[in-house]
């Protein structure tokens, strides 16, 4: 076995035993995220989250506002092979605080190059709604 011939065979071989990873997935791991804690009403916030979704890279899959959670993905592109995200958007007493979680899950495990949404979601966030 000539070199470029191994070399392919261990990369076919790490992208099977790197896992993949479904929104499916992305949901199951609420509790894991980053998440974040905002003195605004659930209303605000939740339309605000939308609204960086769709100005983002993702496309919106689903969202459930009396649910509180919204799903995203992005498929494969140069730079990825996607991601899969879950949002959870959630009241906090008296509906004056709110908190948003974001779960984040690369479609392929060994992809170094899939965008973090946590970050990037919740630093659209924390820009909209610092000191305000």
């Amino acid at each position: 076995m000539n070199c470029s011939s191994w070399l392919l065979a261990m990369s076919c071989t790490a992208l099977m035993l790197g896992g993949c990873a479904t929104l499916a997935d992305s949901v199951k791991a609420k509790g894991t995220g980053i998440y974040r804690v905002y003195d605004k009403p659930y209303d605000e916030v939740w339309t605000e989250t939308i609204e960086i979704i769709e100005k983002s890279n993702l496309e919106l899959v689903s969202k459930d506002k009396e649910g509180g959670q919204i799903l995203a993905i992005r498929g494969a592109n140069g730079m990825s092979w996607g991601e899969n995200v879950a949002i959870f958007v959630s009241k906090e007493g008296e509906n004056s605080r709110s908190t948003v979680e974001v779960v984040s899950r690369r479609s392929m495990a060994t992809n170094v190059f899939a965008t973090n949404w946590e970050t990037y979601i919740l630093g659209k966030l924390d820009a909209k709604f610092a000191s305000k």
